[in-house]
C-alpha cells in the first residue's frame, strides 16, 4: 500500500502526531527494525489491495546514542545508555514481544496541539537532559479495564489509552515505553541473528488462538499471499497455485496450479458470478512491479484465457452484474467483457487519489473509493457505457489517515468500509458512515491483513503470523478472522 503521508518527524525523534496512527516515523521503524534485524521480509506483498513501497530508512540504536541534539551533552547520553541497558532479561523480552503485536500504534483518541507541543519538548529533555518519567505505563489485559485514568496500553491491539487530560508524567511514561521497545529490538533482535540465545524466537508467534466460529486456523498447505471471497468459497493463492476452501472452514482443496513464475505474486482474486475466477498476477522488477497478466479460470479449475496487461499496473479487480470485469490502475479503470476484449475505460481525475478498492454494490453496479482531498473520501459509481463517474457519496469516512482505506458491498448497508480507525456501515444518502467497530476491539490486528467482505455480511481479516525461524525459511500460522460488522455496539 502506497504511503501518501509525509513523514513530519526528524528520524531521530520519536513522534505521536495528532492522528490514531502513524503511518511513518519511529513507531512504524520498529517493527522495519526488527525484520531489518532477523532478515524477514519486511517488504513481501500481500495480495488483496496492497501496493508497493519503498523501504524506509532505519535508525540503529548505536546512532541513536551517538547522536548531539542541540546541548545534549554526554552525561546524558550517559543517563540514557544506563537506563536502557539497566533494563533485566524479563523487561527486554517484554519490550521485544511487544514489537510483534502490531506494525504501528495507535491512540484511542489524538492528541492535542498543546499536547503534542509538550510531548516534542519533554522527549528532548528526556534525550537531551535525562528526565525520565517516575512511574510507566499500566498494561491492560482488555481495553474495557481502562478506567480513563493514567496511560493504559492494550498491548495485543498497540493502543494506548490515554486520559481527558494527560499531565507531563504521563507523556514521559510514552516516550519512555517506545524508547525501551526500540532498544529490545536491537538488543535481542541481533542475538538471534548472531545465534548468541538458543531460544530467542519463541517470541515470533503472535498468532491469536483460534476460537470457535469467530478466528480459525488455516491447516492446509498454501503459503498463503492472497486470499479472496466468492458466494460459497473462499480462494487461496500461494507460491504456483491456488485452493478453494469452505466459508468457515480450515482446510483448502486445489483449484488451479500453474508456474507463476520466479518473481510473480497474485496480487488480486475476483470470482465472476459462475464460481470461475479471475486472477491478477504482477511481476516485480528490482524496485517495483513490472507489467502482469489477467487469467480467467472456470469453475472446475480450466484455463479459458490469460491476458497480457502491458504497461498498466492494476491493484484492483470487481465484476459487475453482467459478468465485465474491472481492473483498476492508478489512473483508471479498465473494463473488460467475458472473453477479455477491452469494452470502456473511466480516467480518474489527477487531483483526485485512488485508494485501490473497487467493489460491486448490492445494485450490481460498481464502485470505486477514493479521495478528492488529503483524507477527504469519496465513493465513485462507474459507468461503463459512458465510460464516465458519478460522486455516489462526499465524505462518507470521517477525515483522518487515508492508509488502508477499503470498501466492499454491505449486507444490511450499502457497503461495509474500513481503516485504520475502525470498522463502518454506510448506505447511499446517509449523511456519513457509521462505526460499528473500533480497531482495537477487532479479535486480530488487521494492519498487514487481507480483508473482505461475505455474502453473509461479515467481514473476513486474514493474517499471516510468522511462527519460528528467520527470513525466508520461515513458517507461518493463518488466522481466519470473522466479524459480524452488524452488532450493536
Amino acid at each position: 500500500m502506497q504511503n501518501t503521508y509525509g513523514n513530519k518527524n526528524r528520524k531521530d525523534k520519536i513522534y505521536i502526531p495528532e492522528l490514531e496512527t502513524v503511518p511513518e516515523g519511529f513507531h512504524n521503524t520498529v517493527t522495519e527494525t526488527l525484520y531489518a534485524i532477523t532478515g524477514a521480509a519486511s517488504d513481501q506483498k500481500y495480495g488483496r489491495r496492497r501496493r508497493p513501497s519503498g523501504k524506509k530508512m532505519i535508525l540503529p540504536l548505536a546512532a541513536a546514542l551517538c547522536l548531539v541534539i542541540g546541548g545534549c551533552t554526554f552525561a546524558a547520553v550517559n543517563l540514557y545508555q544506563q537506563r536502557m541497558e539497566n533494563m533485566n532479561r524479563e523487561m527486554l523480552e517484554r519490550f521485544y514481544a511487544q514489537a510483534f503485536a502490531g506494525d504501528t500504534f495507535h491512540y484511542n483518541r489524538p492528541l492535542t496541539k498543546e499536547e503534542e507541543a509538550r510531548f516534542e519538548k519533554l522527549n528532548r529533555a528526556y534525550e537531551e537532559e535525562g528526565r525520565f518519567p517516575e512511574g510507566e505505563v499500566q498494561y491492560l489485559e482488555d481495553y474495557r479495564d481502562y478506567t480513563g485514568k493514567g496511560v493504559g496500553l492494550y498491548a495485543e491491539r498497540c493502543t494506548l489509552f490515554l486520559p481527558d487530560k494527560i499531565s507531563d508524567e504521563e507523556l514521559l511514561q510514552i516516550i519512555d515505553f517506545q524508547h525501551k521497545v526500540n532498544y529490545s529490538i536491537e538488543k535481542i533482535g541481533l542475538e538471534i541473528v548472531e545465534g548468541e540465545k538458543e531460544n530467542g524466537q519463541k517470541f515470533m508467534n503472535t498468532a491469536p488462538e483460534a476460537q470457535a466460529e469467530s478466528v480459525i486456523a488455516y491447516e492446509g498447505s498454501v503459503d498463503v499471499t492472497c486470499v479472496t471471497e466468492g458466494e460459497e468459497y473462499l480462494y487461496l493463492a500461494g507460491t504456483n497455485s491456488i485452493e478453494r476452501m469452505e466459508i468457515g472452514g480450515s482446510t483448502s482443496k486445489p483449484f488451479y496450479q500453474r508456474d507463476f513464475g520466479e518473481n510473480a505474486i497474485v496480487y488480486a482474486m475476483e470470482e465472476d458470478g459462475h464460481q470461475g475466477l479471475y486472477v491478477l498476477l504482477l511481476f516485480m522488477g528490482e524496485d517495483n512491479y513490472e507489467g502482469g497478466k489477467i487469467l480467467h479460470i472456470n469453475k472446475e479449475g480450466e484455463l479459458l484465457y490469460e491476458k497480457d496487461t502491458g504497461s498498466r499496473i492494476f491493484y484492483a479487480l470487481a465484476v459487475d452484474e453482467k459478468g465485465r470485469l474491472y481492473a483498476q490502475t492508478d489512473r483508471a479503470v479498465f473494463i473488460y467483457d467475458g472473453e477479455g476484449k477491452e469494452s470502456s475505460s473511466i480516467e480518474i481525475p489527477y487531483d483526485f487519489t485512488a485508494r485501490d478498492s473497487l467493489c460491486r454494490g448490492k445494485d450490481g453496479k460498481v464502485y470505486a473509493l477514493c479521495e478528492d482531498a488529503p483524507f477527504h473520501s469519496i465513493i465513485l459509481q462507474l459507468g461503463p457505457e459512458t465510460g464516465e463517474y458519478g460522486i455516489a457519496a462526499a465524505n462518507p469516512l470521517p477525515d483522518g489517515p487515508p492508509h488502508f482505506h477499503t470498501i466492499a458491498k454491505g449486507k444490511d448497508a450499502d457497503f461495509i468500509l474500513w481503516n485504520y480507525e475502525g470498522l463502518f456501515t454506510y448506505s447511499l444518502g446517509d449523511d456519513g458512515a457509521k462505526k460499528v467497530m473500533e480497531l482495537y476491539e477487532a479479535p486480530l490486528e488487521w494492519e498487514d491483513a487481507m480483508c473482505m467482505s461475505l455474502a453473509d455480511g461479515r467481514v473476513l481479516f486474514v493474517k499471516a503470523f510468522p511462527e519460528r525461524g528467520a527470513g525466508e525459511s520461515a513458517a507461518q500460522s493463518v488466522r481466519f478472522c470473522y466479524v459480524n460488522p452488524y452488532n450493536e455496539k
